[in-house]
């Protein structure tokens, strides 16, 4: 459902490697969902989301539609009774995201939301080393990215991309992916916003302390993701720029250790977890709408935080 970039260039072709058949392209312009239909070789197409959704060789949906089309589709899917993964985030705020997620709930639907960084190697045996006690307990956690705004390529020219949504996806991201790494929750946030980049500090449940620097105005740097425990620290750096996997680093003792992991596209990552969900009864990673819900309720905290006057330290 939708016919954006993410599907065109990598969610199609996870799909068939999955071994399934994508069916059907849903598209409120009849125009878009030839030109995609074609280009991808599915079969169907329709403007109407329940003629796709209530064929009974669909299994599942995707919906990699505009923001503003995503409330819709996902309401047609969950009346069908279909399972769906979903681009983040679901909604522009917590409140609608919180109402679609319990009408998925109560048709009993999975509704999994794409987070490509949750799937990334690094991020997930950051994740399970943290786990194991490898640097000990957690102390702080820190993600930088920084890079002049270039706007995603898009299939359609008349895609507008604003800036301070690209930045709020981008706080999405990084809230969602701390929430990941940490299994920890934010309690008290703070923030400061300078044209198109933003700082801000986060506390976090378990004692934590998240600080974050978003940036479309720094010229590119590699991005930084790093777990500092009382014992070690773990280091993710260029996992954030959408080029690749990245690398690990680990630092104990004063000696930093590369540590080796394994190289998988993330969508793929993603999508065979999706496909396991609804025989799996725990141990969970991918994100799923409660977690969208509290990744935006944070973000819109952080928002909040920016509208604060500063403290003035001196004249």
């Amino acid at each position: 459902m939708g016919t954006g970039t993410i599907a065109t260039e990598h969610m199609v072709a996870a799909i068939r490697a999955a071994g399934h058949q994508p069916l059907w392209v849903v598209s409120r312009n009849e125009r878009y969902a030839a030109h995609f239909s074609q280009d991808m070789e599915i079969p169907g197409i329709t403007i109407d989301a329940r003629e796709a959704l209530r064929d009974k060789r669909v299994g599942f949906a995707y919906v990699s539609a505009a923001r503003s089309r995503r409330k819709h589709y996902i309401l047609a899917a969950a009346a069908e009774g279909k399972h769906l993964l979903c681009d983040g985030p679901i909604a522009g705020g917590s409140r609608v995201a919180a109402e679609l997620t319990e009408a998925c709930a109560k048709a009993g639907v999975i509704l999994a939301i794409n987070q490509p960084l949750r799937a990334l190697s690094p991020h997930q045996t950051m994740r399970r080393l943290l786990q194991e006690g490898e640097i000990g307990t957690l102390q702080s956690l820190l993600i930088a990215r920084g890079a002049h705004f270039h706007p995603p390529p898009n299939r359609h020219i008349d895609d507008v991309v604003d800036h301070k949504q690209a930045l709020l996806d981008i706080t999405l991201e990084d809230i969602d992916l701390a929430r990941f790494l940490t299994g920890q929750e934010a309690v008290a946030a703070s923030a400061l916003v300078a044209a198109d980049q933003r700082a801000y500090a986060i506390e976090m449940s378990g004692g934590a302390i998240l600080q974050a620097y978003e940036s479309f105005t720094a010229a590119e740097f590699e991005s930084v993701v790093m777990l500092a425990g009382d014992r070690g620290t773990l280091v993710a750096h260029g996992t954030l720029s959408g080029k690749g996997s990245g690398t690990l680093v680990r630092r104990l003792n004063g000696r930093n250790e590369l540590i080796p992991v394994r190289d998988r596209d993330q969508h793929m990552s993603t999508l065979e977890a999706f496909l396991a969900l609804p025989q799996k009864n725990g141990g969970i990673w991918l994100s799923l709408g409660e977690d969208n819900v509290i990744a935006l309720q944070v973000a819109e905290a952080v928002q909040a935080a920016q509208k604060r006057r500063p403290v003035v330290v001196s004249q």
